[in-house]
């Protein structure tokens, strides 16, 4: 067996740490607005998820979700206007599908398990039949269900590995977003180890509840405490879980709310830019609900300065060839 190196250049490029932002179907005006008036912010993304699009309710396909909860769908249009914004940029963009919406208000985990289990040939088709027609660079599963949900673990997994193999054919991504819990509803990280060798990147959705001073264990309603008390909140404790599980530094990009200027504390502080630089420190990247940036600060030039240099951090990967 001979131990081979990457080179420096081939590392960087499979091991590129991450910035994805998200655009809601509700959102897209807001998000359009944010993205057309601070120019600095698509020299600091790597990625967008457009969450534009539901599993129908047969679940044998995938349809424009509505924009308002009259029901009135997104435009075509508008979806290629932002592909067209981001290709420019050279920014990829992936196809979210998710199975909630303004008409909805709520994680209908019966619709995705519809999709997923019931009809996983129809729906794999559809998905990638939409992102062909978009010219869209991958597909990012958004698909939540609240609740102790692990008896669709394996159908999830068995329908992850099978769109994977489809879309490895064809050099397009797969992401997938996941709860930042291990104890409670689905996807959540116990799940993780199903998908390893399948995906891109896991999008771990903590959000406020995440940051490398979070020292707090987690205890679901009717359970036990989570991982025995556990710090399951903090940057690194994610990240280690991961690597057990098997992914690179680069294929763990953790949430950060950008309704929010401040949320957390200790550690380096309650700042994005604390944040940012936590996150960096450990290779990580980010992952942003969503791109409306309705707080302040996320529009900043200086917010993005920052995002730029935690883009710079690479992950050296070893491989070996026989």
């Amino acid at each position: 067996m001979q131990i081979l190196f990457l080179s420096w250049q081939a590392s960087a490029q499979s091991a590129q740490t991450q910035v994805i932002g998200w655009i809601p179907a509700y959102g897209y005006e807001k998000s359009m607005q944010a993205l057309e008036e601070n120019p600095h912010v698509s020299a600091g993304l790597t990625r967008i998820g457009l969450q534009f699009w539901n599993p129908s309710a047969d679940g044998k396909s995938v349809v424009l979700a509505p924009v308002n909860h009259d029901g009135v769908l997104l435009e075509a249009s508008k979806v290629r206007r932002i592909i067209a914004w981001a290709k420019k940029r050279r920014i990829q963009v992936l196809l979210t599908v998710y199975n909630n919406s303004q008409v909805m208000k709520k994680w209908d985990w019966d619709l995705a398990r519809r999709a997923f289990r019931d009809h996983p040939h129809e729906f794999s088709a559809s998905l990638i039949g939409i992102m062909r027609e978009f010219d869209l660079d991958g597909i990012d599963l958004d698909l939540e269900g609240e609740g102790e949900l692990d008896s669709d673990r394996a159908d999830y997994a068995k329908f992850v590995k099978a769109l994977s193999k489809q879309l490895k054919k064809q050099k397009k991504l797969l992401t997938v977003d996941s709860f930042h819990s291990p104890c409670i509803n689905a996807p959540n990280m116990r799940w993780w180890s199903d998908w390893q060798g399948h995906i891109n990147a896991i999008h771990s959705m903590g959000y406020q509840d995440l940051y490398e001073g979070n020292t707090r264990s987690f205890t679901p309603e009717g359970k036990a405490v989570c991982e025995g008390g556990a710090p399951i909140f903090k940057y690194s404790w994610q990240l280690a879980y991961a690597k057990k599980a098997g992914y690179r530094t680069d294929q763990i990009v953790l949430g950060m709310p950008t309704w929010l200027a401040n949320w957390g504390e200790s550690g380096l502080g309650s700042t994005i830019s604390a944040h940012l630089q936590e996150a960096r420190n450990l290779g990580l990247g980010i992952a942003l609900w969503d791109l409306q940036l309705g707080a302040a600060d996320w529009r900043s030039p200086q917010t993005w300065a920052e995002i730029r240099q935690l883009r710079q951090t690479k992950d050296y990967v070893k491989t070996t060839s026989p």
